[in-house]
């Protein structure tokens, strides 16, 4: 039906919303500790907007959860952790041209696995930075990768690259064709 939300989208802003009312928190309150305001996390719980990677963080912070338990279809299992092709949780749009697929989610890991799914000219960018270590690995395309004020570096598919990730940085796609990346992060976070 014409205006329905994404279900990925529709299932995030639920998630929201049953966490900040478990939490007895109101609106207001989210908004203000997640930096954003009333209005945005409203049409966010209602899957009307999709949500970045920082203000997923900022989210996540509020509530004391990583961001991938923010993100709907959540897998659990006990010490051995195997996601066959097609059972890995949905993508969601972070923003214009970016996706990401969480590959594991538990509470426990202490690194997070993302596939990072970028359309010809979109970025991802942490303009703040944040605490940990992140690698990435090409997997298909090519991207151009810039931490702090290093000068950026082209990467293409079968490259990879480690850095502190409290640096600000930015992966964006250089090329006519989606990248793609694997991503990991310690401790957990999205990208």
């Amino acid at each position: 039906m014409k205006g329905d939300a994404p279900p990925t989208r529709s299932r995030l802003g639920e998630r929201l919303r049953a966490l900040r009312q478990a939490r007895g928190m109101t609106l207001q309150q989210l908004a203000d500790a997640s930096k954003c305001s009333r209005s945005f996390l409203s049409m966010l719980e209602r899957g009307q907007t999709d949500v970045s990677a920082t203000l997923l963080q900022r989210l996540a912070a509020a509530f004391q959860l990583s961001a991938a338990d923010l993100l709907p279809d959540e897998a659990r299992s006990d010490i051995l952790k195997v996601v066959r092709r097609g059972e890995a949780p949905r993508s969601v749009q972070l923003g214009p041209g970016v996706q990401v697929q969480v590959l594991f989610t538990d509470l426990l890991q202490k690194i997070q696995p993302v596939l990072l799914s970028l359309e010809p000219g979109s970025e991802q960018r942490n303009d703040v930075g944040h605490a940990g270590e992140e690698f990435i690995y090409v997997l298909d395309g090519e991207i151009q990768l810039t931490v702090h004020h290093s000068a950026p570096r082209t990467l293409r598919t079968g490259d990879s690259a480690y850095y502190p990730s409290a640096l600000p940085h930015c992966i964006g796609n250089v090329s006519s064709s989606e990248a793609r990346i694997l991503t990991m992060s310690t401790p957990p976070r999205l990208i």
